[in-house]
């Protein structure tokens, strides 16, 4: 099932499968702990669900839709 981080819930974990964007966006997230096999877990999500907050790598990220949008992920 193809799925991105706007797909979690609060509280749910997924394994990153793959970043699909390139450049300095890229290389930010990676930085950041979300690369392909990394584990993170969705914090919060804004209440419109224009934003979401996920952990990984022992850092909280926010992101914007988007962003959120190019992490495909597999909920565990």
């Amino acid at each position: 099932m193809d799925m991105d981080i706007t797909d979690l819930k609060k509280g749910e974990r997924a394994v990153v499968l793959k970043v699909e964007c390139e450049g300095d966006l890229f290389d930010r997230l990676v930085a950041l702990g979300v690369f392909s096999g990394a584990k993170i877990t969705l914090l919060k999500r804004s209440f419109f669900g224009h934003g979401y907050l996920i952990e990984a790598a022992n850092s909280r990220i926010a992101m914007e839709k988007e962003v959120a949008k190019k992490v495909r992920i597999w909920r565990i």
